[in-house]
């Protein structure tokens, strides 16, 4: 009897030990799926509609832009200006 007590005595913390490696395991992997998923680049968006009330783009790249109406708060650099010709705000 003695030795079914500390088979089993032993065994428990053998299979904690296993249960919180597989669970660093999983943490670990959740934990580089998302830094993956952070740099991850948007190729293609296609929007039918949108109102947005704040938009910050650090670099952004436009082919084709129809605006109704545009407020510009710093500057805005016109295509093929070097800097000298500036819209004021």
């Amino acid at each position: 009897m003695k030795e079914v007590r500390n088979s089993q005595s032993l065994v428990l913390p053998r299979l904690a030990f296993v249960a919180m490696a597989i669970g660093a395991v999983a943490v670990g992997a959740f934990a580089i799926g998302a830094l993956a998923i952070g740099r991850l680049a948007i190729r293609r968006v296609a929007i039918e509609s949108a109102k947005l009330k704040s938009l910050e783009i650090e670099d952004l790249t436009v082919k084709r832009l129809h605006a109704t109406e545009v407020t510009v708060s710093e500057s805005l650099k016109l295509p093929g200006s070097n800097g000298d010709h500036e819209v004021p705000s």
